[in-house]
């Protein structure tokens, strides 16, 4: 089953005294940031990055939720991918959309980020980069 989060993604994290939860949410249209490599690393982790050698239909997205940016974005084989390199953390990066998938039986929590480049996307497998703490927000 897959279940296509369109506005708010709700996270609980442990405080640092282990004890204490937080809730934070992310959604679409505000900002995460992507930190700084750990040192002598040269990408991250838990972060990819998708490039289109050609344009998508924006038409078909609703920039205010999200809806439609998977389908659209990876909708052909115009796409290169690798792991986001260190030279792209310590910036911040508008999210552009929030998914969930159940694959095999295990639940993935994705977001996806805009850049400055119009045709690439930021894939950020969330529980892992937050597990890493390549990301903050």
């Amino acid at each position: 089953m897959k279940l296509i989060l369109t506005l708010t993604l709700s996270i609980l994290l442990l405080h640092t005294n282990g004890q204490d939860l937080i809730e934070k949410k992310l959604e679409v249209g505000k900002y995460l940031t992507i930190n700084q490599c750990k040192k002598g690393v040269k990408e991250f982790t838990a972060i990819d990055i998708y490039a289109r050698t050609k344009p998508y239909n924006k038409k078909q997205v609703n920039m205010a939720t999200g809806d439609g940016l998977l389908k659209t974005f990876f909708d052909d084989s115009s796409i290169d991918a690798k792991r986001l390199p260190c030279v792209m953390g310590g910036k911040k990066y508008k999210i552009a959309a929030l998914q969930e998938f159940n694959d095999k039986g295990i639940n993935k929590r994705v977001v996806l980020c805009y850049t400055t480049y119009k045709l690439t996307l930021i894939w950020i497998e969330l529980d892992k980069a937050l597990e890493l703490e390549e990301i903050t927000y």
